[in-house]
């Protein structure tokens, strides 16, 4: 295998994706075919007993994360919370994970490699790729995984970044019409419009900009014909 070959074309795919969560698909379709896995998927975790599968490569991926969760065990879980990776030959028989191999096995599952995703501030997650057989992945399977997940990560912040900037900007737009519309309807300044609105988020419990999209969308359902 061609490593670096292999990590330049990923990184120049990844590049091209704006979207982050179609960044974490394309990781783990990338993940199957250079590790000749039969699965990969991404698992996020916001409690140890609720966890989400933001990208897979068959629903047997979401299978396997939600069994770790029922069962407060496994590769996943621990690539983020102990270890930067986990690696097992046979989870069947593995002791780490005394409940949720064999029922990880009883789906078909039977090597596996688990991979933070994180950057230096933030964890995203983790990377991880399962095999039928027994024995299927090597070390140097294992770094490839590692080196993977790190322009994994890149990819994906920078992607995330991109559409909370994005947010940011749409947010802003959207204020500024219901400013102008509010400066129109009752002949008051930007700022008096603004305090308007705040008033009403913090009246209403309300994010701001949920506050402006209502009264735009009432301006613009109140200007189409009847």
């Amino acid at each position: 295998m061609d490593v670096a070959r292999m990590l330049a074309d990923v990184a120049l795919e990844l590049e091209q994706v704006t979207d982050a969560d179609a960044v974490l698909q394309k990781v783990s379709e990338f993940a199957c075919a250079v590790l000749e896995a039969d699965d990969a998927g991404i698992i996020r975790l916001h409690t140890r007993s609720k966890v989400e599968t933001p990208a897979a490569t068959s629903e047997r991926v979401d299978q396997a994360h939600q069994l770790q969760s029922h069962y407060d065990e496994g590769p996943c879980l621990d690539a983020i919370k102990g270890r930067a990776t986990y690696h097992s030959d046979d989870i069947e028989v593995d002791l780490r994970w005394p409940q949720w191999g064999p029922a990880a096995a009883a789906i078909g599952i039977h090597s596996t490699i688990g991979v933070r995703l994180a950057t230096k501030d933030r964890g995203y997650g983790s990377l991880n790729i399962y095999a039928d057989r027994r024995g299927a992945f090597t070390q140097e399977d294992t770094e490839v995984a590692e080196l993977l997940a790190a322009h994994a990560t890149a990819a994906f912040s920078a992607a995330h970044r991109a559409e909370g900037l994005q947010t940011a900007l749409d947010s802003r737009t959207t204020i500024g019409q219901a400013q102008g519309i509010l400066m129109q309807k009752f002949g008051i300044d930007s700022d008096a419009a603004f305090d308007f609105l705040r008033r009403i988020s913090q009246h209403e419990n309300k994010r701001l900009v949920l506050v402006a999209e209502a009264i735009v969308v009432q301006r613009d359902a109140n200007a189409r014909p009847s």
